[in-house]
């Protein structure tokens, strides 16, 4: 999924590719049930948009697509349908509008922001873990970056470069100036994020990371919203529950938490309302 494709995105990029690997894995059929579990994720959008109506029927709330936003908040962000709230453009852009609210609201605090996309509050997605893999995200691409060297040619001579007027260049001057140079004083894309989210250089098991106040980033006017709920992807069930595969386009079938209560949940207070001990999941 490349998601420098999107435009209109109220966050930069960078910022929304951790929170989409943390929510979805890129998967833009994902779709995570708060109280419950699919017994798989759907594979194309027929069977993404039966088993979000199925959801809507039983009075489940869910969170989808590729950045995981609730069924509460489709319609006020611009996702009328299913198969609109399904795509992976106008889905990202209604994803990083949430999040640009949530960094206004904290304060310009990015952990704090992301503790809000996550459940709606500054606090239970740090207690969750949540904030503490987006961080380790970040950290790992600025670590990989980080580890980026020029690859030598094996066995082949360097050219010697020679200039019109002056004086030839020697072959250890050529071979310097063909060997590949690292400038370890120039930060690549991911470690620029690290650094601008107040991330500390990454080490072989990093800690979480408190954020710090990041640099000034251009956000929409802001918006009082109320909190959100979990935007959240759900675990793929045990083996043994998956006996019972549904056809091609028909719902995915959802499995309560708690294997014995065979009711299904009742519908989860609007966006409005934030439980302190919601139960989201993540990838």
């Amino acid at each position: 999924m490349e998601l420098t494709n999107c435009t209109g995105l109220a966050v930069p990029h960078e910022v929304m590719q951790h929170v989409v690997r943390v929510e979805s894995s890129f998967n833009p059929y994902a779709i995570g049930v708060v109280g419950g579990r699919l017994v798989r994720q759907p594979k194309n959008l027929s069977e993404a948009v039966a088993t979000a109506r199925m959801l809507e029927r039983r009075g489940y709330n869910f969170s989808l697509g590729a950045a995981q936003v609730n069924r509460y908040n489709l319609e006020k962000y611009g996702l009328e349908s299913y198969e609109k709230a399904f795509e992976v453009c106008p889905n990202l852009q209604a994803g990083s509008k949430i999040l640009a609210e949530c960094y206004s609201r904290s304060g310009s605090d990015w952990g704090k922001s992301f503790s809000c996309y996550y459940s709606g509050n500054f606090v239970t997605g740090f207690r969750h873990g949540y904030v503490q893999k987006i961080y380790a995200s970040i950290n790992k691409a600025a670590a990989a970056e980080s580890d980026g060297q020029a690859i030598a040619l094996a066995g082949v001579p360097a050219p010697v470069q020679r200039r019109v007027g002056s004086a030839p260049m020697s072959a250890a001057a050529a071979t310097a100036t063909a060997r590949g140079v690292y400038a370890p004083g120039r930060q690549s894309g991911p470690q620029r994020l690290a650094a601008a989210l107040g991330v500390a250089a990454p080490s072989a098991a990093p800690a979480p990371v408190m954020a710090a106040a990041p640099t000034p980033m251009p956000l929409p006017t802001p918006v009082v919203v109320g909190p959100q709920p979990p935007a959240a992807a759900v675990r793929l069930a045990p083996a043994g529950a998956a006996a019972a595969q549904p056809q091609p386009n028909q719902p995915v079938k959802v499995m309560p938490m708690n294997a014995a209560t065979a009711a299904a949940p009742v519908a989860s207070a609007p966006a409005t309302a934030v439980s302190p001990g919601d139960q989201a999941f993540v990838f």
